[in-house]
């Protein structure tokens, strides 16, 4: 008996059974209808992200390097995969995924495996089912060293037709119109060190977080935070007008340090990790830092350990 391979999708092999005599294949075709269905296969790469949506109980996505992006089914109990669709392989490496903090129906992705794919943002209005394609310049990583950073992609709270990108080689990126367009934002300090001709990569921007303390619905946010994962004097970047200028944060890290990961909670206290070396392999060094945005204090809370730096960071709200 011999077997054929008929389709792949996101790793996963369905298989034909070839070999029997004519007849009996008929027969057996007759007989039963083929079902298809993924299997689900453990481990198989990274999973650098997961993130929650903040308006819907339950609802949560998940990133992997080279795997695709996922959706929880809290109700089933099981990760649904969401580009077994796509017919371009560089879809399945995301670098970052965000949830709509208005619309629980709508997701945004940025995907690329390597700077050498094509890169796109993609967005959805029903949860990942179907995506709506927009191909961008600056290169994305999914599958490169930094792939725990992030997230890179966020949307405004108080305007979901704003989103922000800290891109690895090209500086910042926004759109204005719910992801269909992006371009750079010129008054960012930091323009990115450019795409590398060799098989090396950037850690570039490594977070973008908005204040939903700092505006008000349909007018969007005037506070937000950039991360910075390349080797630079400052961990961090702030605006308090929307974007129009920007600020290094003073103090907190130190400047060999690369901002890793932040989350915001609602007194507006900003929670930041840091390695040395952008990983996945080979970071040496940390620290976590905490931000009083609302004076400017920072705090070393670094947990003690052996070695290594410290990458994910999550709040109870």
């Amino acid at each position: 008996m011999s077997t054929r391979v008929t389709r792949r999708t996101a790793g996963i092999l369905a298989f034909a059974i070839g070999g029997l005599p004519t007849v009996a294949k008929a027969k057996a075709q007759d007989a039963v209808a083929y079902v298809w269905r993924n299997v689900v296969v453990g481990a198989g790469g990274f999973i650098p992200g997961i993130v929650f949506s903040p308006v819907e109980r339950g609802l949560a996505y998940a990133r992997s390097d080279m795997g695709g992006a996922y959706r929880f089914d809290a109700a089933a109990g099981r990760w649904e995969p969401l580009m077994d669709s796509s017919p371009l392989s560089g879809d399945f490496g995301i670098e970052s995924i965000a949830a709509d903090p208005v619309d629980p129906s709508v997701v945004h992705a940025a995907v690329g495996v390597h700077k050498g794919d094509p890169s796109a943002m993609l967005r959805s209005s029903d949860r990942g089912k179907t995506w709506r394609r927009t191909e961008v310049s600056f290169r994305m990583g999914g599958n490169e060293d930094g792939r725990g950073l992030g997230e890179r992609l966020a949307i405004d709270p108080n305007d979901n037709r704003i989103l922000y990108f800290g891109s690895r080689h090209d500086g910042l990126q926004r759109s204005t119109d719910g992801g269909a367009s992006w371009r750079k934002v010129d008054s960012f300090p930091l323009n990115g060190l450019g795409t590398p001709a060799d098989r090396s990569t950037h850690g570039g921007l490594s977070f973008v977080v908005f204040d939903p303390r700092s505006g008000q619905s349909g007018q969007g946010s005037k506070t937000l935070f950039v991360g910075v994962a390349d080797p630079h004097e400052h961990a961090l970047y702030r605006s308090d007008d929307a974007g129009r200028t920007w600020q290094a944060v003073a103090g907190g890290p130190r400047p060999d340090l690369s901002a890793a990961k932040a989350e915001l909670d609602d007194r507006g206290v900003l929670y930041v990790t840091c390695t040395l070396g952008i990983g996945p392999n080979g970071v040496t060094d940390g620290a976590v830092w905490r931000l009083d945005t609302n004076t400017g204090a920072w705090t070393d809370i670094s947990p003690p350990r052996p070695s290594g730096g410290f990458m994910g960071i999550a709040l109870d709200r």
